[in-house]
C-alpha cells in the first residue's frame, strides 16, 4: 500500500482558505499545492515565527486553526496510574473479622496451625481484592 504524498486538493483547500482567512493567500481555494500557496505558507509562516520553508508541518497547521494541539509539540506523556493503597488500608469484607484476617497472616509466616482457622466459612463465599486504582471491589471465589 502506498502513502499519499501529499495532502488532497480537499484539504489543499481548506488551508488555502485559512490562510485567506489570515490575509496571506489570495483569490479563491484551488485545492491545488500552487506557487501562490507556497508563498502564502512562507509568509504565514515568517509572520508566526516559524521556519519559513513553505512546507505544511504541524507548527504551521497549528497557527493555521488546522492542526491537533498537541501535534509536533513533544512526544507523548506516558499516563500515571492512580497509587494504590497499601494492604493495611484495604476495608474488610462483611462477615469477615479481623481474627481471621489476622489468622492469614499468621499462616503466610509458617504457622500451619492457624491455617485451619482461615477455612473461609459458606457465608464468606466474596472477598475483596485491592484494584490498582486502590478502590476494593468484590470478586467471586
Amino acid at each position: 500500500m502506498q502513502l499519499p504524498k501529499g495532502p488532497t486538493p480537499e484539504r489543499i483547500s481548506e488551508i488555502q482558505t485559512a490562510l485567506s482567512r489570515k490575509g496571506y493567500y489570495q483569490g479563491d481555494p484551488t485545492g491545488k499545492w500552487d506557487s501562490s500557496t507556497v508563498d502564502a505558507v512562507e509568509k504565514f509562516q515568517s509572520a508566526n515565527h516559524i521556519d519559513s520553508t513553505g512546507k505544511l508541518d504541524a507548527p504551521t497547521l497549528q497557527k493555521l486553526g488546522l492542526g491537533s494541539d498537541i501535534a509536533g509539540v513533544s512526544a507523548p506523556k506516558p499516563v500515571m496510574p492512580n497509587a494504590s493503597v497499601p494492604a493495611a488500608n484495604v476495608p474488610s469484607s462483611p462477615g469477615v473479622n479481623s481474627a481471621s484476617n489476622a489468622s492469614v497472616s499468621g499462616a503466610s509466616h509458617g504457622g500451619a496451625s492457624s491455617a485451619a482457622a482461615v477455612a473461609p466459612s459458606a457465608s464468606t463465599a466474596a472477598t475483596i481484592a485491592a484494584s490498582p486504582a486502590g478502590d476494593a471491589k468484590p470478586t467471586e471465589h
